[in-house]
């Protein structure tokens, strides 16, 4: 039985991802051990999924000058060292790193222990810790083939992100009736993930009674972080399906004409398996800008349109939409084969068959 030792964490974004390709490698007899941080969404995640774990405490590198950077290089250097004992105790066959701050010294450690390094790199734009270790890696696996650019290491393979396959394949609809909408209407998805986004927020509202004249619903995750607030000024409000999350995805998507989403990679692999034309405003925070370079790629392949939250406003976001209505068809058309479908047994298939 090969062993694979796996590393991610701080986003759904990376975890996700990680989970699916774990799953296909246990598919082809692989024995799973997962490394990630303290009292983490990962820690929580692999647990239900009987995967065993070992925790680390790694600190992320912080923009903003604070305390923490003091604490930064004993933390690395003791996180380092675990690491190497957690591969010492399992003695993997190969180490998988999908990014994030904890794959950083999980993937040093197994490059000091002489682990054949596979990576898995979401983004467009390559994060720090998938840069650092890309030249120790056998194989870098691409999410967007826009990331080559930037990564020296010469066996780059394009696979996809690995996305939720039940989400993909399901081809249930909402009930629209029971959440208060019309069949025959325009629907339009607001993404902006499971704690939201303010900034959409804020503008979706303005625009909201204009957009439902116009027979446009709206399916909306407002998000954790400002849902009570919203939800009282749109309550009772007809044309509009508002959560703060839903496990109900997979018939969102079926039930949508286009979606205005931030541009997460996770995200935009699922909206572009399901052919959804897309508004992206990318969360001009994200570590590098990383977003932003994600949605510039999707606008090359013409099936979104781009806006940026500097130019964010309640007639640009009109302009925006009403956009996407008039080229609805040719934005839909442009959409090719989704490679996400596939990735994470695509990737499996190859760290088995280089580890053999």
């Amino acid at each position: 039985m090969k062993k694979v030792l796996v590393a991610a964490g701080g986003s759904g974004g990376h975890i996700i991802p990680a989970l699916s390709i774990a799953a296909e490698l246990q598919k082809k007899g692989c024995e799973i051990h997962y490394v990630g941080n303290f009292n983490s969404m990962e820690e929580k995640l692999v647990h239900q999924e009987g995967i065993k774990f070992s925790a680390i405490d790694v600190q992320k590198i912080y923009r903003k000058i604070t305390l923490s950077h003091f604490r930064f290089p004993l933390k690395l250097m003791r996180s380092i060292r675990d690491s190497r004992t957690v591969i010492k105790e399992f003695q993997p066959d190969a180490f998988l790193g999908m990014g994030g701050f904890v794959s950083g010294p999980v993937g040093y450690a197994a490059h000091l222990e002489k682990i054949p390094i596979f990576l898995q790199e979401q983004n467009s734009y390559p994060g720090l810790t998938t840069r650092i270790l890309s030249r120790w890696a056998d194989t870098i696996f691409l999410g967007n083939k826009g990331a080559d650019k930037y990564l020296k290491n010469s066996d780059l393979v394009y696979s996809g992100n690995p996305i939720n396959n039940s989400i993909i394949q399901s081809s249930e609809k909402l009930d629209l009736n029971s959440v208060g909408l019309k069949e025959n209407s325009t629907k339009i998805l607001i993404l902006g993930g499971s704690q939201g986004s303010v900034a959409i927020n804020k503008v979706v509202l303005q625009i909201l009674d204009r957009l439902l004249r116009k027979r446009i619903e709206i399916i909306w995750q407002i998000g954790k972080y400002n849902y009570s607030e919203i939800s009282r000024q749109i309550q009772g409000k007809k044309g509009v399906y508002y959560f703060d999350f839903s496990h109900e995805m997979g018939k969102i998507y079926n039930s949508v004409d286009f979606a205005i989403t931030r541009a997460g990679a996770l995200s935009i692999a699922e909206l572009e398996s399901k052919k959804i034309p897309c508004l992206f405003i990318p969360l001009p925070t994200s570590s590098e800008n990383h977003q932003y370079y994600n949605a510039l790629e999707q606008v090359e392949k013409g099936t979104c349109f781009l806006l940026e939250q500097k130019m964010l406003s309640k007639s640009t976001l009109l302009e925006s939409i009403n956009k996407l209505l008039k080229q609805k068809e040719k934005l839909k058309a442009n959409f090719q084969e989704s490679i996400h479908i596939r990735a994470a047994e695509k990737i499996a298939h190859e760290i088995v068959r280089k580890i053999q």
